[in-house]
């Protein structure tokens, strides 16, 4: 529960609205305890033998010697109520009404609060849950799934909501009420009352002990749940691959077995919330049948108490033990939202990027990076991933001046990405230094480094919404005709003009309805418009036809022009005309120098070409 108690902090941002529906829900028990009480007046003065007119009743309230001294003259009052027993009666009840409508409006007001600040609450704790996606590590390892990221995001924070709702909702109000009628007990026949009592620490037993067993039984389901997501878009991300290999039948069978064992969890929460009700009604039943039996002993066998006296006790008791009802479904709510609540911390509580701020205010908190223009260096960088034993970098000493054209090659798993990743900051080194222009990028603002780069992965990478939206990714705010500038650049606007829509086309998921080649050229021209001084490309022609590669390769080679690029190589003969040309094996920078340079002395990249040119 330690974690929803600190995720519950977030509706202390609200504590005005808090404490406005708290004194409505004490206004609305308040309300319930006068309308009680009139009640209770009514039945004692007037369903009696003598009946007393209830103006008199009311005077006599009004004058009695016990009266407060802050309270004003209230005698005036007394000419309003009738003199007659009948109309004395039929007003005092009609009296109930406008209290009823006041409690019900205290009670409108305490729900609708209540479930603004749950809202609003959970609200910003998806945001701050969000930002910690968005920011956390390139290489923290990835113990929790995308699929588990986005169900914590969505259910688990809608589990949490309706604790927080339960938590200031309805169960708030039944508390006061059930304390309202404890009290009125009390007052009448605190001995009675006392004997009730004595069931109260079996009920909270009774209450803890379902209470863990829908929280165990919630947190297997939100687990599966995440499975559930995971197994679902790993098959609707890849349909084709699915019914090509005859997968439907294994993928339906993997589906309904995840789908069962969220069923079977939210079953075993089901069967402890049913029973918690029932079972505790039941104790609260046995101890107000417990408290009859003697009260009826003392009436009957002792006649030491007034017979009215101990009904309106059973009555005031039976109301209070109502209310326990709501308070066990309230601990169910809670014990649920707290299972969510865990893996809610998880995702708050992981580490972001270090991003140091405060530039313009102290620059020793952080520099801002002017536009690149002098040289890019690596000096003695190691690097290590997290977990890992081994080094996946080591002694890497390179200088790259400005306007270098420079590409990274080497076999597979040689530390060619993580070498590049090193610059824009998604990965630190573990040993050593990366520095632009002299300045080392442990000491900038991310804002400052990143706003001067672009990347273009081997993946085309396109985001919901139209053409234009995607070219102006993270710039928005951007003129048309610089978006089509940037299009023309790619040799983009060709084909966009020709889409119904032109520039507004709304693209599918992931940009379906393009070709491979058009959704490269979407990226190019998006690298284009931020006119970046340093220019980062993971290969991107490696995965489309002769045509679109002939079209991307002019637009690159147009693209380097007056800025550095670092080029991750797969195919050799994309990169011959850079330089250097830096060749990297198990971590370690083993040469660099021009495509002929290499081929003369360097073995590892002799062998390259050559298993390259006679495939």
């Amino acid at each position: 529960m330690k974690e929803f108690w600190t995720l519950a902090r977030e509706m202390a941002r609200y504590r005005g609205m808090l404490l406005i529906a708290f004194c409505a829900a004490l206004l609305d028990a308040g309300t319930a305890f006068a309308g009680f009480g009139l009640l209770k007046v009514i039945a004692s003065k007037t369903f009696v033998d003598d009946p007393e007119p209830m103006r008199e009743v009311v005077r006599n309230l009004v004058t009695h010697p016990d009266k407060p001294a802050w309270l004003p003259d209230l005698t005036g009052l007394t000419t309003w109520v009738p003199a007659e027993v009948y109309p004395g009666f039929a007003f005092a009840l009609v009296m109930i009404i406008p209290l009823t409508l006041f409690g019900s409006t205290m009670r409108f007001t305490h729900a609708a609060l209540s479930f603004t600040v749950g809202l609003r609450s959970v609200m910003r704790i998806r945001q701050r849950a969000y930002f910690r996606m968005l920011h956390v590590p390139a290489d923290q390892p990835d113990d929790i799934g995308a699929a588990d990221r986005l169900s914590r995001l969505m259910s688990d924070t809608s589990r949490l909501g309706r604790g927080f709702s339960a938590l200031m909702g309805r169960a708030v109000r039944d508390s006061m009420m059930g304390v309202v009628f404890l009290i009125w007990a009390l007052i009448i026949d605190w001995k009675l009352t006392a004997i009730f009592l004595m069931a109260l620490p079996v009920i909270g037993f009774t209450i803890r002990l379902f209470g863990k067993s829908v929280r165990r039984a919630s947190k297997y389901s939100l687990q599966q749940y995440a499975e559930m997501i995971q197994a679902a878009q790993e098959s609707m991300q890849s349909p084709a691959v699915v019914r090509v290999h005859g997968a439907e039948g294994y993928e339906r069978r993997r589906f309904n077995a995840i789908n069962r064992a969220v069923f079977n969890q939210e079953m075993k929460a089901r069967t402890a919330r049913a029973l918690s009700s029932p079972v505790i009604e039941l104790i609260s039943l046995a101890g107000l049948i417990g408290v009859s039996l003697i009260a009826g002993w003392y009436v009957f066998g002792q006649q030491s108490v007034q017979p009215a006296d101990v009904l309106w006790v059973l009555v005031a008791l039976g109301i209070a033990g109502g209310s326990v009802k709501p308070i066990a479904n309230l601990n169910n709510d809670l014990q649920e939202a707290a299972a969510a609540a865990r893996r809610v911390v998880e995702i708050i509580d992981a580490p972001i990027e270090p991003n140091p701020r405060g530039a313009f205010k102290d620059p020793a908190l952080g520099v801002e990076l002017s536009r690149h223009h002098q040289s890019v260096v690596f000096e003695n960088v190691a690097y290590r991933y997290p977990g890992a034993d081994g080094l996946a970098l080591r002694g890497v000493d390179l200088t790259l001046p400005f306007g270098s054209s420079a590409a990274v090659v080497g076999t597979n798993g040689s530390g060619k990405s993580t070498l590049l990743n090193l610059v824009p900051r998604l990965t630190q080194p573990t040993e050593g230094r990366v520095l632009i222009d002299g300045i080392d990028l442990a000491t900038v603002r991310l804002r400052s480094l990143r706003d001067q780069m672009s990347m273009v992965t081997q993946q085309a990478v396109l985001f919901e919404g139209t053409i234009a939206d995607n070219i102006a990714y993270g710039r928005r705010d951007t003129p048309r005709d610089e978006i089509i500038g940037a299009a023309k650049a790619a040799f983009a606007h060709e084909f966009i003009t020709q889409l119904p829509e032109g520039y507004d086309t709304c693209l599918g998921e992931a940009g379906s309805g393009l070709s491979g080649g058009q959704r490269q050229r979407l990226c190019i021209a998006r690298a284009v418009l931020r006119q970046p001084a340093i220019l980062i490309m993971d290969e991107a022609t490696s995965q489309i036809d002769a045509e679109s590669e002939a079209l991307i390769g002019q637009a690159i080679q147009a693209l380097q022009a007056g800025r550095t690029t670092l080029t991750i190589a797969h195919r050799l003969s994309t990169v011959v005309d850079c330089n250097p040309i830096i060749v990297m094996n198990d971590g370690e920078l083993i040469d660099q120098g021009t495509h002929e340079q290499l081929l003369e002395r360097c073995g590892i990249y002799q062998t390259l070409v050559k298993n390259q040119l006679t495939r």
